[in-house]
């Protein structure tokens, strides 16, 4: 039987990912396995109308740093007792945070919602999960709304 010790679970705090939370939530405590929230801060290299560069303001990045931290530790409490719950935040691309993340913590699995705030952007792009799901080293649980 397989053994989890390490589950990552990508959030943008939307109802999905929060159903894929309460999925990983059940599997670690099942387990006994660590449970790794993360919350991936997109790059900001895209142009403000009038104002330049919005990565040329860092108290808007520092504010998104602070309300993400927040939600993370909202969510923890939220997911209970009875868990090892540890919470990363970091910038960049997130699929590619994930799979990083998942790597350096030898995560044993992913579990991921399927659509996040992002339902239009999957159209164009490919969805974050299916991104994941393609280049993940370990099993990825996708979890639908």
């Amino acid at each position: 039987m397989t053994k989890f010790h390490r589950i990552v679970c990508p959030t943008d705090f939307s109802p999905t990912a929060g159903r894929a939370a309460d999925y990983a939530t059940e599997l670690a405590r099942t387990f006994g396995a660590e449970l790794i929230l993360l919350h991936v801060i997109p790059e900001m290299n895209y142009p403000l109308r009038s104002f330049g560069m919005a990565g040329a303001f860092p108290h808007l990045r520092e504010e998104l740093h602070k309300r993400a931290d927040e939600a993370l530790q909202k969510e923890k409490a939220r997911l209970g007792a009875g868990v090892t719950i540890r919470t990363l935040l970091h910038d960049g691309e997130a699929h590619q945070q994930v799979i990083d993340c998942a790597k350096g913590e030898k995560a044993d699995l992913i579990v991921i919602g399927t659509h996040g705030h992002t339902g239009l952007k999957h159209l164009m792009l490919g969805s974050t999960a299916e991104k994941i799901v393609r280049a993940a080293e370990c099993p990825v649980l996708t979890v639908r709304g």
